[in-house]
């Protein structure tokens, strides 16, 4: 889930009147050259540039990109790592009604990521809430070994992949750009088919975005996505989204592997009788290379890792 900015002149601004005394007039020649001088460096400027390379056939690539991601993900199941969610309700002006940040420890698996809730608003949740929860986990688990030798689950509940949107979607080059160092291929893209209403709600939700994403072509890699829904989505009586957008920037950690380090999304929709407008903030760091301890972001010593760096 890269904005642009354009700084425009405003041309009237330079439209000075000349004073009314002819002496003070630029002469019809003087005009010319200054006209001449300003054209010229710009055509030679535009000239001296390499010509953009061309794009390489999108159906090829982003099928190429889709494969990788999916060796991605499961290359992401090795990691694991801290979430800092900070969710802001929203007024009708987009003020802030009020705001909770949460910090959560998050294990990827083959069947879903665990998630165990560690703090809330920068106070640690108590010793017996955290024993509940890793028990609760462990059954989880157990549970999944289980069903993994009755049947071969090869989507992780819960998630929304790349790999997902990138074969629900139809892509159209946009331009080359440079981002954190690479190069890369910003692509436009939409829904391939018309959007589906049934079916579980991460694939229904992976099939209905639009929006922009940065490519590695050379490497394959999704850098940045920036989203946004093409219909509401029901959840039944509970309510419905309405609408969503936002982007997620992804940076390499432990010399191997893109991660999420940054997401941010608006979402609006009713729940049961009332409206909501809310705006979240998930900051992704502290990457472990993951060991047979589920638990270990809780007895791995923190280091001051800053933001993605992995640990060893």
């Amino acid at each position: 889930m890269k904005t642009e900015l354009a700084n425009q002149r405003n041309s009237s601004s330079f439209r000075k009147p000349y004073p009314r005394s002819t002496s003070q007039r630029p002469s019809r020649a003087a005009a010319l050259i200054i006209t001449l001088a300003i054209i010229f460096p710009i055509a030679a400027s535009a000239e001296s540039q390499p010509a953009a390379a061309p794009f390489p056939d999108t159906e090829t690539l982003m099928s190429s990109v889709a494969d990788h991601q999916q060796a991605v993900e499961k290359l992401f199941e090795q990691y694991t790592f801290t979430d800092t969610t900070t969710i802001f309700t929203l007024d009708k002006k987009d003020q802030i009604r009020s705001q909770h940040t949460d910090t959560f420890y998050l294990t990827p698996t083959p069947y879903e990521i665990f998630v165990l809730h560690v703090a809330h608003d920068g106070k640690p949740v108590s010793a017996s809430n955290l024993q509940k929860q890793q028990k609760e986990i462990e059954h989880k688990m157990a549970e999944n070994e289980k069903k993994a030798q009755k049947t071969a689950e090869d989507h992780p509940k819960n998630q929304i992949l790349f790999s997902d949107i990138i074969r629900k979607s139809r892509f159209t080059p946009l331009r080359w750009d440079e981002f954190q160092g690479n190069r890369a291929i910003v692509y436009a893209f939409e829904p391939r088919t018309q959007v589906e209403h049934h079916g579980g709600l991460n694939q229904r939700i992976a099939g209905d975005m639009r929006g922009k994403m940065w490519v590695d072509p050379e490497n394959q890699e999704v850098m940045r996505i920036e989203f946004t829904s093409v219909s509401a989505l029901g959840m039944g009586l509970l309510g419905n989204v309405r609408g969503f957008e936002g982007y997620v920037e992804q940076q390499k950690v432990g010399g191997e592997i893109w991660v999420p380090v940054h997401q941010e999304f608006v979402a609006q929709g009713r729940q049961l009788v009332s409206g909501f407008r809310v705006r979240q903030v998930d900051e992704y760091s502290h990457y472990l290379k993951a060991t047979t301890d589920v638990f270990q972001q809780i007895h791995e010593p923190k280091t001051d890792a800053g933001g993605a760096t992995a640990q060893q």
